[in-house]
């Protein structure tokens, strides 16, 4: 009797923990999905940290190499080539953040589908109990 008296508050830590487990989840799926959305889709949002691409970054072309006195060189690349290979770059940057952006959506989605029945079920038990 001892036994059962001692872990009585057992079953409702469980259930308060799986009702605040819900919750937190579908606080943070939430926030996700509509940041995500917002910046995406709302604002249009323009990072610069995509934007962002030097010359240097661009100045040489590794794939392509010139063999002078026995030394593999990278190719140089012409101004022209430069300012594609830049316009190249951030294409790929924004995709990348948008690409990132979509992956985000898609795991606040998935966190507002565990937490809400989640947190549904375990209020509902603390409900009925009282």
């Amino acid at each position: 009797m001892s036994d059962n008296k001692r872990l009585a508050w057992l079953p409702e830590l469980i259930q308060f923990g799986g009702a605040v487990t819900g919750i937190i989840l579908t606080a943070v799926g939430g926030v996700m999905l509509l940041n995500a959305t917002m910046k995406l889709y709302v604002f249009d949002f323009q990072s610069e940290s995509y934007q962002i691409v030097s010359d240097e970054e661009c100045r040489y072309d590794h794939n392509r190499s010139i063999k002078k006195a026995d030394i593999n060189e990278p190719y140089q690349r012409t101004v022209e080539e430069i300012e594609q290979c830049k316009e190249t770059r951030k294409e790929e940057n924004r995709m990348r953040f948008e690409q990132n952006k979509k992956e985000n959506m898609v795991d606040g989605l998935a966190m507002l589908l565990v937490g809400i029945p989640f947190w549904i079920i375990f209020r509902k038990r603390t409900n009925c109990k009282k």
